[in-house]
């Protein structure tokens, strides 16, 4: 958290140094966790609202359980490169949305729903299979990539 925060202020800086590698990696790397956590949360909210609380978006339900799990499932794994993490992280998130559900099936304002469930299990899975897809592109390329020249 301090890294983050003396990456912010640094940002912030009228000394900021020029984008390079590492920059480029720190700023993304704070971008995914800022929305992997932006993400998990509005997920928690919007599960837990009453119903009539939630605003009306076009489109069915299922999809939206969906492609919310899907941005959860994509911006966390984007934060881990080693197969087995991302891997957890899909079953964690398949079991949050089965609790998520079981929450919602004590309260007397939303409700317990198996198809909801596994939309967002479908949501996980097609979440991980981006960014496997995408990491693995990302290793193929920097391989072709001729090497930098040292810094000066």
């Amino acid at each position: 958290m301090a890294e983050s925060l003396a990456f912010i202020s640094l940002a912030l800086s009228p000394n900021f140094p020029p984008i390079d590698h590492y920059n480029s990696l720190m700023s993304r790397t704070l971008f995914f966790r800022i929305t992997s956590i932006a993400v998990l949360l509005a997920i928690w909210i919007l599960s837990l609202l009453p119903g009539a609380d939630i605003p009306d978006v076009p489109g069915s339900d299922k999809w939206h359980h969906a492609l919310a799990y899907c941005a959860c499932m994509f911006c966390w794994a984007q934060l881990y490169q080693r197969p087995v993490q991302r891997l957890k992280l899909a079953v964690a998130f398949a079991a949050m949305g089965v609790l998520i559900e079981c929450i919602q099936y004590f309260t007397p304002t939303r409700s317990f729903e198996f198809l909801d469930m596994l939309a967002n299990a479908i949501g996980v899975i097609i979440g991980w299979f981006l960014v496997t897809v995408q990491l693995s592109v990302a290793r193929r390329l920097s391989r072709r990539a001729p090497a930098s020249p040292p810094p000066e």
